[in-house]
Formats: structure tokens, C-alpha cells, sequence
């Protein structure tokens, strides 16, 4: 049992045996990978999708391993194939392309027959996914709103909702001016944090009664702290 989990030399029989082991093997693991992936993702929200994605993707990437086989042909389409995922898909933040990279090293691991060393990385990646979940590790301490405010060409938006922002807003900074519709629109971008006490639909109505009624986008962000005004 323990030369077949940690074998001296890299490899996998090629008969109905051996590719069912490695197969099923980089099946299960990415199973418990989607589920440490569904646990530590619960509360950020996630595409349905995905967590299949990650179950799949463990033993395709082992039946590739397996069909390549040191075929240096093999090989280079399999670099080929893989260009062409990355340019067709968006993963949606930096958890995802982890999790997509683990599966495809439980995968690649489970093709070359190092199963003890595939279950022993994948064991302990997944505890710590689950442990730096738990302590909220690189959570920010407040949550940052990006607040984008529409306002038409005709109206001077120096200081136009300053006194909003101080009144409803514990800390504010104008962090962007563009125009949009042709320069017919101007939208400013502000980073703001509000107080949980604030009504945020009263907020909101405040300032649409000053830009004529236009858009008002309120956005969370992930920054610690604003930064410090001058």
C-alpha cells in the first residue's frame, strides 16, 4: 500500500486498472476541493457553476497527463490547449485562478501516480484555505463604498456634495473625475465609508435631488482605509 501511494519512479500502468485508480483518485480530491471551495466562498457568493468546474477539471487534467504519456507532441498541444483556456475564460478574482491551479495539480499529480503525495498537498492546502477562512485573514477592518455620482455638464461639481458627504459619511475622497455620454455627463467617483446607523436609501435621495435626478452607484470596495487627506 505504501509503495503504491508513494512510489520510487513516477508512473501509471496504462490498462483499465491503472487509469481508473488515477481517475477516480483525482476525482475524489477534487471533490473535497469544491467543497473546501464552496465553505470558504460561502458568504463572497460564487457562479453555480464553478464548484463543478473544480470537480471536473482534477481528472480531465489527469486523463491528459495520462494521455500524454512523455509524448513530446503530446505535450506541446497540451500547452497549446491550455493557451487557448486561459484566453476563452475569466475567472472571477484571484480564489478562482487558486483553485483552478490546485485542481490542475491534483490532476497532474493523480496522472503521474504520486497519489500519497496528491492527498497528502491537497489535505493540507485545503486546511489551510479552511483555517485562513475562519480567521478572516486580510479582511479589511471597514468596508470601503465606492460611491459614483452622475451629474449633467452644466453643473459645477466643485464642492457640490461636500456638505452631503460630511453629513452622512464618516470619511470621503474624491477619487475620480470622468465624463461620459460624449462629455454630456460628468461622473464623479468618491471612496466613502458610511456609519451602519445611516440610511443609505435617504443618502442616496439626497444627492439625486442635487444631480437632476441622475445616476447614483453606491459599490463595495475592499481597501482598509482611505488615504490620509492632505
Amino acid at each position: 500500500m505504501i509503495k503504491f501511494l508513494f512510489p520510487d519512479v513516477a508512473g501509471v500502468p496504462l490498462n483499465a486498472r491503472g487509469v481508473i485508480t488515477s481517475i477516480l483518485v483525482a476525482l475524489v480530491l477534487g471533490a473535497l476541493l469544491s467543497l473546501v471551495y464552496l465553505f470558504t466562498n460561502r458568504k463572497r457568493g460564487y457562479t453555480s457553476d464553478f464548484p463543478a468546474a473544480i470537480v471536473l477539471l482534477a481528472p480531465l487534467m489527469a486523463s491528459v497527463i495520462l494521455l500524454v504519456n512523455s509524448s513530446v507532441a503530446a505535450a506541446v498541444s497540451l500547452g497549446g490547449a491550455l493557451a487557448l483556456l486561459r484566453i476563452r475564460s475569466n475567472p472571477r478574482d484571484t480564489m478562482d485562478i487558486t483553485s483552478l491551479l490546485f485542481a490542475i495539480v491534483i490532476g497532474i499529480g493523480c496522472g503521474t501516480g504520486y497519489y500519497g503525495v496528491t492527498i497528502v498537498i491537497t489535505v493540507v492546502i485545503c486546511a489551510i484555505m479552511v483555517i485562513l477562512t475562519a480567521a478572516h485573514f486580510g479582511k479589511p477592518s471597514r468596508k470601503l463604498i465606492l460611491l459614483k455620482i452622475s451629474i449633467p455638464e452644466d453643473l459645477n461639481f466643485d464642492g457640490a456634495f461636500d456638505d452631503l458627504l460630511d453629513k452622512y459619511t464618516d470619511d470621503w475622497e474624491l477619487n475620480q473625475i470622468r465624463t461620459a455620454d460624449f462629455g454630456s455627463i460628468y461622473e464623479l467617483r468618491y471612496l466613502i465609508t458610511l456609519p451602519d446607523s445611516v440610511d443609505r436609501r435617504e443618502f442616496i435621495d439626497a444627492i439625486r435631488s442635487r444631480n437632476g435626478n441622475l445616476d447614483v452607484v453606491l459599490a463595495l470596495r475592499d481597501f482598509d482605509s482611505l488615504p490620509q487627506k492632505k
